[in-house]
C-alpha cells in the first residue's frame, strides 16, 4: 500500500462511486466503507454484479441504480452528495455503445453533479491518454491526439478526461487521476484475463529483463489515490499520474503471471499464440511514468512492489480458483 498522510476525509461525508461493481470502483467502496466514516452511495446499472459488496456493512451503503446513459437516473443517484468517484466507463458492446457510455456517460454525470451541488468530482482516467513517449514522462508529456475517425478506448477516455477538465476551466472542483497498468484482485484486463489467456501467448510474451516499460501499479495504490483526492485542498484542478515508483519490464509481469499459472517457463509451442500487433507494440513502448506530481499534492506514494503486489494477487487467485489452483483441481 501507498505512503500516505490522512486519508479518511472529512466527517459526515457522502460519496458516490460510479461503476462500484467494477474492478476500481468496487475497492473504492470497499476501502470508503471499512476505512473511513464517509456515507457510501455505490451507483451501479444492476445488483447482479454487485455481489462482492454484500458482505459489507449494509447500513454504510446506499445503492444506487443508474446508467450513464440515464441522465435523469444520474441526477437522483447524485442527490445529497458532496463527492462523486466516476470509475464506470463503456466497457461492453459496440464502439458506439462503449463510446455513449464513456463519453455522454461523463458529460451526463458531470451535468448530474453541478445541479446536484456535488463539492468535487474525482474522475478515473488512464495513462493512455498520452503520446507514447521515450524514458520518464510526467503530466506536461504531450497529449495524444485526437482522431475523430477512431472512437476506441484511448479516444474514448481522452474525450471524457477533457470533458472533466473543461469543468476546471469554469471554476468546478474536479481531480483527475491517470492510473497506468493496474493490476490485483479482482482486475480485469491485467489480472483476470492473463489468468485465463491462451496458454500458447506466453511462448510469445515478454519474460525476464525483454520487453519495454510495465508501468505497473497495485489497485490499492490507486485506491489510496482516489480516497486522497476526494478531500485533499491541493488536488483540485489536477491531473496525477500513478504508477509504481519501482521500474519493471513487462517480461517481470508477465513472469508473475506464469507464476501465478503454474506454467515454469514460457511454453515451448507457439503454434497458438495470438498476441495482436497492438499488444506486441505495448510490449515494446520504453516510456516510463513518474509520480512526484501525486506525492505532492496527494501524499501518496504507490510503493507496492511488483513481487508483493502479485504475491496478494497470487492469493487471491488461489481463493477464488484462478490460475495454477484451479488448473491443478481440473487435471
Amino acid at each position: 500500500m501507498s505512503e500516505l498522510t490522512d486519508i479518511s476525509g472529512p466527517a459526515g461525508s457522502r460519496i458516490a462511486v460510479t461503476g462500484a461493481s467494477g474492478f476500481i470502483g468496487g475497492r473504492v467502496v470497499e476501502r470508503l466503507v471499512l476505512g473511513t466514516d464517509a456515507e457510501v452511495r455505490p451507483v451501479v446499472r444492476g445488483f447482479g454484479r454487485a455481489a462482492r459488496l454484500a458482505p459489507l456493512p449494509q447500513d454504510r451503503i446506499g445503492f444506487r441504480i443508474a446508467d450513464l446513459t440515464d441522465a435523469p437516473a444520474l441526477g437522483r443517484a447524485l442527490d445529497g452528495c458532496d463527492t462523486v468517484v466516476h470509475c464506470a466507463f463503456g466497457s461492453s458492446g459496440e464502439v458506439d455503445e462503449r463510446w455513449a457510455a464513456t463519453v455522454d456517460g461523463t458529460a451526463h454525470l458531470l451535468a448530474a453533479a453541478r445541479d446536484a451541488g456535488v463539492r468535487r468530482v474525482v474522475h478515473l482516467s488512464t495513462v493512455d491518454v498520452y503520446a507514447q513517449a521515450e524514458g520518464a514522462f510526467d503530466e506536461e508529456a504531450p497529449a495524444l491526439a485526437s482522431d475523430p475517425a477512431d472512437r476506441e478506448y484511448e479516444q474514448q477516455k481522452l474525450a471524457a478526461e477533457r470533458l472533466v477538465l473543461a469543468e476546471a476551466d469554469k471554476g468546478r472542483d474536479v481531480v483527475v487521476l491517470q492510473p497506468g497498468v493496474v493490476y490485483g484482485p479482482w482486475g480485469g484486463q491485467w489480472t483476470t484475463a492473463q489468468l485465463e489467456r491462451n496458454e500458447a501467448d506466453f511462448a510469445v510474451l515478454p519474460s525476464g529483463g525483454d520487453g519495454g516499460v510495465c508501468n505497473a501499479v497495485y489497485v490499492d495504490d490507486v485506491v489510496d489515490a482516489v480516497l486522497a483526492a476526494c478531500h485533499r485542498p491541493d488536488a483540485a484542478g489536477g491531473r496525477f499520474l500513478l504508477a509504481s515508483g519501482e521500474p519493471t519490464t513487462w517480461g517481470r509481469f508477465f513472469d508473475h503471471i506464469r507464476s501465478i499459472r503454474g506454467l515454469a517457463s514460457a511454453p515451448a509451442d507457439a503454434s497458438g499464440a495470438t498476441v495482436p500487433d497492438w499488444e506486441a507494440e505495448l510490449y515494446r513502448a520504453t516510456g516510463r511514468v513518474t509520480s512526484d506530481r501525486a506525492a505532492r499534492a496527494l501524499g501518496v506514494r504507490c510503493a507496492t512492489t511488483l513481487d508483493a503486489g502479485m504475491a496478494l494477487t497470487a492469493a487471491w487467485a488461489e481463493w477464488i480458483g484462478l490460475g495454477g489452483a484451479r488448473e491443478g483441481r481440473a487435471a
